[in-house]
């Protein structure tokens, strides 16, 4: 019995410690996606002129990472005015701050988590004649 136990026990463990490790994983690509990769930004009156010179509406812009565009001031290509993608990225950056935070605390959480299940507390006196009494 006390083999079972401790086999059960060291699967549970070892079950925790590979989901505590995959959702930190996880927590870092997303979050990796969120702060340092291009993102395309939706546009409204915005033109570019095409080879006949004739105006044609741009629908998106492929702006550069939220982390270049908040810390390096980086711009998007091409003819585009104003400044476009700064609130996306910061709102994308906040988002990929929370999903790192997130993250870390279930990750480490599942982690370090203890599967060994605790004894049931007795049960007092009192209730223990209750139930002889039926």
């Amino acid at each position: 019995m006390q083999k079972r136990q401790h086999r059960l026990r060291a699967n549970g463990l070892r079950f925790n410690h590979v989901a505590g490790i995959s959702i930190l994983v996880i927590g870092t690509v997303i979050a990796y996606s969120l702060v340092f990769t291009g993102f395309q930004q939706r546009v409204q009156f915005q033109w570019e002129l095409n080879e006949e010179g004739r105006r044609v509406p741009l629908i998106h812009v492929t702006c550069p990472s939220p982390w270049s565009v908040l810390v390096e001031e980086a711009q998007p290509e091409g003819v585009v005015g104003g400044d476009m993608c700064v609130l996306p990225s910061r709102g994308m950056l906040v988002q990929g701050v929370a999903v790192a935070v997130i993250a870390l605390a279930l990750g480490i959480w599942v982690f370090t988590r203890d599967t060994r299940p605790k004894p049931m507390p007795t049960l007092p006196p009192t209730v223990r004649a209750l139930l002889w009494k039926r």
